[in-house]
């Protein structure tokens, strides 16, 4: 049986896209997210210089992870200045703050090493930490870091960030495919969003349906999210779209049709799934 969980959500100028903090009932760890441009409001708020974990993120034009850094910070919002004097990308940073005596140095450095390490194997996204921190979290930490960052991941999520790499929720059920043109590419819908996962074919031989399209492939390639091995193109991370179509346009180029084109293990369509 699934557990309920209430959130208090503060915009803090009063616009669903600006400063706003996030509590879950119980928890002694608030959310702050801080659209870079508000940088400087944000340090007026009280409680924001505490320690914790936080993100840098840029968004792409679907409001999706590009690329994504992962710090920890003693004190707080104060340490986004170095950011925002030295890292150019981010347009937003999510910070994970709680009460100093939850969160020991140790537990800070631990959950940092947790996050980067989850953002890396994700494979979602472009991860901005050049290497994984070699920290060594202690046995009797990792319980308490495990938990603190499952609540990350499922506010990440009430954001429309998803953390998890999707090969790991996925079971032969749900899984859609599509091999036209001998491309064999594989994806998840979740009645919202379709993501294509990756070791996914892209067929690069044919032109995309809009220059959108081919302006995302194109940055693919140049970002090393699709490769070129053994003669055929392939994806390295897993990319979410916002709809099954526009999914197998940038997998199979052209104009089609992902409600008839993405199957499942029986043959039936997206469209029979869902829709029938």
């Amino acid at each position: 049986m699934a557990i309920s969980k209430k959130l208090e959500i503060i915009y803090h100028n009063g616009q669903p896209d600006g400063i706003r903090s996030i509590r879950r009932h119980l928890s002694t760890m608030t959310t702050y997210v801080i659209p870079r441009t508000l940088l400087s409001e944000a340090k007026k708020l009280s409680g924001i210089n505490r320690p914790g974990i936080y993100y840098l993120i840029s968004e792409n034009d679907d409001n999706k992870i590009a690329q994504i850094y992962v710090g920890q910070t003693r004190n707080g919002v104060a340490r986004l200045d170095d950011h925002n004097r030295s890292k150019d990308f981010w347009n937003k940073a999510i910070m994970f703050l709680a009460d100093n005596k939850t969160f020991s140095l140790d537990m800070i450095s631990g959950l940092e090493a947790f996050a980067i390490n989850k953002a890396h194997d994700s494979k979602r996204y472009k991860v901005e930490n050049s290497v994984n921190p070699k920290y060594e979290i202690d046995e009797y930490d990792l319980p308490l870091i495990e938990e603190v960052y499952e609540e990350i991941k499922f506010i990440m999520a009430t954001q429309g960030y998803k953390m998890e790499n999707a090969k790991t929720t996925l079971n032969e059920t749900n899984t859609l495919h599509t091999t036209r043109n001998n491309i064999v590419a594989f994806g998840v819908y979740d009645g919202e969003n379709f993501e294509v996962l990756e070791g996914s074919q892209i067929d690069m031989s044919r032109k995309g349906r809009s220059s959108v399209v081919d302006q995302q492939r194109e940055s693919a390639i140049k970002n090393g999210d699709i490769v070129l091995k053994d003669g055929k193109y392939y994806l390295t991370i897993s990319m979410s779209f916002t709809s099954p179509s526009s999914a197998s346009c940038f997998v199979l180029g052209g104009s089609t049709n992902g409600w008839t084109e993405w199957k499942d293990k029986d043959g039936k369509t997206l469209d029979e799934i869902y829709r029938k």
